[in-house]
């Protein structure tokens, strides 16, 4: 891992291999960067560069004091100006559950630097409608969920691990890091993901697209999912793994590198192709 200075916080990064197909990953909502830890291993070094960031509040990357600090969009800013500090000016960006929200924004706010984008089992584009004091609600109740969670012992974020493909050790820090996740982190990124507005802006991407999930998802269903997949352009590609639940990254990694590798080497159309 590695720290980088960024100019509001350090954000903390896992770097895997040195191919000339870079990809970017970042995680979602109660994660952390060690959600790919299985998929970055899984992709040919000689062949894939790949950078997973810790977004801040996340492992060992800085955690600021208010949950102003913690949108959407500061996570896809962040992400900007770690890939421009990395010098990285051409990459498929890949985003997991909320992170599939992170990216969108950053997709759609540099459209340029995206060769591909890649949404697995994501959050919408469009958040959810509520009233303020109905939103408030719904995040003090995720909170006490959350609370009830881990007093069980249980993970977060549908991480189960139920494949043999993740390294224990990997594990075990991952939900380490998802147990430290603040919750002022947690409150200020998904009141944020609930206000996000994105659908008009994602429907004009310019750059190949592909949502891929698992039909027994959860957190997010399969139903949902489709309705993310509809905002996005004519010709957005769709994935669909049966019996897999919300964090294929973790169950199922050498699935998930395949399906990425096929993305990136296949040719491919811009998204809106007929």
């Amino acid at each position: 891992m590695t720290i980088a200075r960024l100019s509001e916080v350090s954000l903390e990064y896992f770097e895997h291999g040195e191919g000339p197909n870079v990809v970017v990953f970042v995680h979602g909502y109660q994660a952390s960067a060690r959600v790919w830890h299985g998929v970055q291993q899984a992709l040919p070094a000689q062949q894939y560069r790949s950078i997973a960031i810790n977004n801040r509040g996340a492992g060992a990357s800085e955690a600021p004091p208010n949950e102003s600090d913690f949108t959407i969009q500061k996570f896809a800013a962040d992400a900007f100006e770690l890939v421009s500090l990395l010098k990285l000016e051409r990459f498929t960006l890949v985003g997991h559950s909320m992170g599939g929200a992170t990216v969108a924004q950053f997709a759609v706010d540099h459209p340029d630097r995206v060769s591909g984008l890649v949404l697995l089992d994501p959050a919408s584009p469009n958040g959810a409608a509520m009233e303020p004091a109905q939103l408030e609600a719904f995040l003090d109740q995720r909170m006490v969920l959350r609370r009830e969670q881990q007093a069980r012992g249980a993970g977060g974020d549908g991480i189960d691990a139920r494949g043999t493909d993740f390294d224990p050790e990997q594990l075990r820090l991952l939900m380490q890091d998802t147990a430290a996740a603040p919750e002022r982190r947690l409150r200020g990124s998904m009141r944020s993901m609930m206000q996000l507005r994105l659908a008009d802006r994602v429907k004009a991407l310019p750059m190949p697209v592909l949502l891929a999930a698992g039909d027994r998802d959860a957190i997010i269903p399969l139903e949902n999912m489709l309705a993310s997949w509809a905002m996005y352009p004519k010709g957005t590609g769709l994935h669909v793994w049966h019996g897999e639940g919300h964090s294929p990254n973790v169950d199922c990694p050498r699935q998930v590198a395949a399906l990425l590798q096929r993305f990136i080497e296949s040719p491919r159309k811009p998204a809106g192709a007929r």
